[in-house]
């Protein structure tokens, strides 16, 4: 069986907080999915859908919707624990991704959010290691916010379908 998982936590989390790598553990064979790995590794192969992907990007074009399934599809790993933490963002794109493993017979078998219920705590921990780049604390506060409610219409859409394990942002350790 070839399981998916996806772990959604707000983006600058990883400026200012350990990577999803650093603090998720399994007695199986794990394939982390990151937006660094995306950007690091999948991108920069001669991958074909990565050469496409890159074009549309190079020319300021938006990723197509028939695109996604063939570059989530080319990141997974048979026979391991897939686990997304970035390139699902919003419900459409939720629901193409649905599609997607369904057809290729993958299993979502859980779906773990990470919930900040301490907006200042983050925001706080931001302005004092990036002072400059997080001085602003109104907007990073907006930005946080506009994700929870993206996130949240994902997973009330998800809740009755799948398992979902809602934590604390600031859990040292996940279990997957």
């Amino acid at each position: 069986m070839t399981e998916i998982k996806i772990i959604f936590r707000y983006n600058i989390s990883e400026v200012v907080y350990p990577p999803i790598e650093e603090i998720v553990y399994s007695e199986k064979k794990v394939n982390i999915i990151s937006g660094d790995r995306i950007k690091n590794d999948f991108l920069k192969s001669e991958n074909p859908i990565a050469n496409k992907i890159n074009n549309l990007i190079n020319n300021g074009e938006l990723i197509p919707t028939q695109l996604w399934s063939s570059f989530w599809t080319a990141m997974i790993h048979e026979e391991q624990i897939n686990v997304f933490t970035a390139a699902i963002g919003n419900i459409e794109q939720f629901k193409e991704f649905e599609k997607c493993i369904e057809s290729k017979k993958f299993t979502l078998t859980e779906i773990i959010y990470l919930k900040l219920n301490d907006i200042s705590k983050l925001t706080e921990m931001a302005k004092q290691k990036y002072f400059k780049m997080y001085d602003n604390e109104d907007i990073l506060k907006k930005h946080i916010e506009e994700y929870h409610t993206m996130r949240e219409e994902v997973i009330n859409y998800a809740l009755p379908k799948y398992k979902v394990s809602i934590h604390d942002f600031f859990l040292e350790q996940i279990k997957i």
